[in-house]
């Protein structure tokens, strides 16, 4: 017998991401395009492997849009199978009872989990009058779900009680004809992925070799096979801009021949928001108008191939270290810049650059330790002229000027001579640059 289903997980519904609402409709349009194609595919049942919502108090229009499209998949007798993930647990003061659990009662979904006592696993047949249950049964008893939601640092011990639960459960099975197993786990396999620590090995998957055909992981945003056993199909949509480079995420269409069993699966891409990542280095520019001037040359090489209203979120970070002032470098103008390029939805340039150090108690002046409070001043602002190329070459001049120009102002002379103090003075030193 030919069974198919589609393995989704992750899909963050609500996540309001950047406080955009553009942002926020693209994870409700991410699911409606994977009910689409199960629709049209005319698929046995839709796996979702945890994470439906992105946080555990949802808002109204948030669960307008879960319960939207797991009507469709219902009314075309299409269920819905699903684990609890780690953004949709319950809170605490409200009983363990989360949203799952209400469109549970709904029967817009069916939400599996084990019984849990005296440190055993016990999975019991999905119960439509309690609503509740650890497997589910596909095409009579052909094709089992089992599902394990998410239990954090204790997965790795859950999985082998849930190993001998299921052994237990083998005789039982034959007896009943089922031929092909899956199981749903909210976990990914540690290794994978740079940063996320804390998940069960990939060793740690073994007890379940031969008991179960399939181990559909979800809460790892990056997608993989393994063994042609253990897959994750990663995010429907990009939950944070370190995910852009994934770009095969989405669900994996899935064939069953129970009469093997064998299965192939093939991941799909699920359309979403193109993410522009890149990073600008900002070493040798001599003034912020000579920066601007090769960050527009970047811009238009990175985000040639950017077609006419795709509206992608670009994030770029500035790295290295500056050769002028960094309060002079306006990151409006270059925000700007890339609107011109490629009209964003959104654009977020991250200032990570660094400026020359400088250290003012360290060394001597005029063949002392210590330095006066007027020598020290004058030093600091020679120092920090000579970071900036525009003022370096006359940085002595600038230093004495600086240092008036505070006394001036502690002096509470009329702004008006101030400012005339201070054309004056770089009328004066802009005609030694010149002259020199």
């Amino acid at each position: 017998m030919k069974i198919r289903f589609l393995h989704i997980a992750d899909l963050h519904l609500g996540n309001h991401q950047y406080q955009s609402d553009d942002r926020y409709n693209d994870f409700a349009r991410a699911f409606q395009a994977v009910v689409a194609v199960a629709l049209t595919e005319h698929v046995d049942f839709v796996a979702i492997a945890g994470d439906l919502f992105h946080k555990r108090a949802i808002d109204a229009l948030t669960l307008y849009h879960a319960q939207t499209e797991l009507a469709h998949l219902r009314d075309a007798g299409i269920p819905t199978l699903i684990i609890e993930g780690n953004h949709d647990r319950a809170f605490y003061r409200d009983a363990g009872i989360s949203w799952l659990s209400f469109l549970t009662w709904t029967d817009a979904m069916i939400l599996l989990a084990p019984d849990v006592s005296d440190g055993e696993v016990h999975f019991a047949p999905w119960d439509r009058q309690r609503h509740g249950g650890g497997f589910y049964d596909i095409a009579g008893s052909a094709l089992r779900v089992y599902g394990l939601p998410w239990y954090g640092a204790s997965t790795g011990v859950m999985i082998e009680r849930t190993a001998a639960a299921l052994a237990k459960l083998r005789m039982e099975e034959e007896a009943q004809g089922v031929k092909y197993r899956l199981i749903m786990l909210h976990t990914g396999v540690d290794g994978l992925v740079t940063g996320v620590h804390g998940l069960p090995s990939r060793q740690a998957f073994e007890p379940l070799r031969g008991l179960v055909d399939y181990i559909a992981l979800g809460h790892v945003h990056m997608p993989y096979m393994l063994d042609d056993w253990i897959y994750n199909p990663g995010s429907l949509e990009t939950v944070s801009a370190e995910e852009w480079e994934w770009q095969d995420r989405g669900y994996f269409m899935v064939e069953v021949e129970t009469d093997g069993p064998t299965h192939s699966a093939k991941l799909m891409a699920a359309p979403r928001r193109r993410f522009v990542r890149e990073r600008f280095r900002v070493d040798g520019y001599a003034n912020p108008e000579e920066l601007a001037s090769h960050f527009d040359s970047f811009c238009a090489r990175k985000l040639r191939d950017v077609s006419a209203g795709e509206l992608p979120v670009v994030d770029i970070t500035l790295s290295g270290t500056l050769a002028f002032d960094p309060g002079a470098l306006d990151k409006r103008v270059l925000e700007d810049l890339v609107q011109r390029h490629c009209a964003p939805l959104l654009v977020f340039i991250r200032n990570h650059t660094q400026s020359l150090e400088f250290d003012p108690a360290t060394g001597d002046l005029d063949g002392r330790d210590r330095a006066s409070r007027q020598e020290l001043e004058l030093r600091v602002f020679r120092d920090l002229l000579l970071r900036d190329s525009r003022y370096a070459t006359n940085a002595d001049d600038w230093a004495r000027v600086m240092a008036e120009l505070k006394q001036h102002t502690l002096n509470g002379d009329d702004p008006a001579a101030i400012v005339d103090f201070l054309a004056r003075q770089q009328s004066r030193l802009r005609s030694a640059d010149s002259t020199s």
